[in-house]
């Protein structure tokens, strides 16, 4: 949130939002596929902290919700960010949890962003952190990229009575919601 009172919490958490178009998800898609087939990862993804699924590749465990998986990995990793703060480190930046079949290692992408990869067991820690370490140099680029784009006049825009409109709208089709 921003310190500034002028500034509502819906307009603070516009300005902190990431947008990503076409191009920024076909890019970071590309790097995810590129990089479960070098290393073998069953699954690659791109979150953001709240849990949100923003690319993805090679879903390959079987009975399990990716969905669910990006929303209990972001909440683990917040709760990693308090053990960090609790040690005196202004956070840990990666996390990496391994069982019987799987490993998995989570690495902060910017501020905002996490890499999600999971690996059967049978991969090396060593090549996991090596292999996420090489594709959080990558989506970095795209974060950033994505991050300081400025609003583009070429971009269409929506008008400013859309809103009221479509309400007006779906009122008449279906009565007042």
């Amino acid at each position: 949130m921003s310190n500034d009172p002028a500034i509502g919490a819906n307009e603070a958490l516009r300005l902190r939002r990431l947008v990503f178009y076409a191009a920024d998800t076909d890019k970071l898609n590309a790097l995810l596929s590129g990089f479960v087939k070098k290393s073998g990862a069953l699954t690659a993804m791109v979150i953001d902290q709240e849990g949100h699924m923003v690319a993805r590749q090679g879903f390959k465990i079987a009975g399990s919700d990716p969905t669910a998986l990006a929303a209990l990995v972001a909440a683990s990793f917040v709760s990693t960010r308090q053990v960090a703060k609790l040690l005196g480190e202004a956070e840990f930046t990666t996390m990496s949890q391994a069982g019987g079949q799987h490993a998995i290692h989570v690495q902060l992408i910017g501020s905002r962003t996490l890499e999600v990869a999971v690996f059967p067991i049978s991969i090396k820690p060593g090549m996991i952190q090596v292999y996420c370490k090489e594709l959080a140099k990558e989506l970095e680029l795209v974060m950033k990229a994505a991050a300081e784009r400025k609003d583009d006049a070429q971009t269409p825009k929506l008008e400013a009575g859309f809103s009221k409109d479509m309400k007006d709208a779906l009122d008449k089709m279906f009565g007042d919601l």
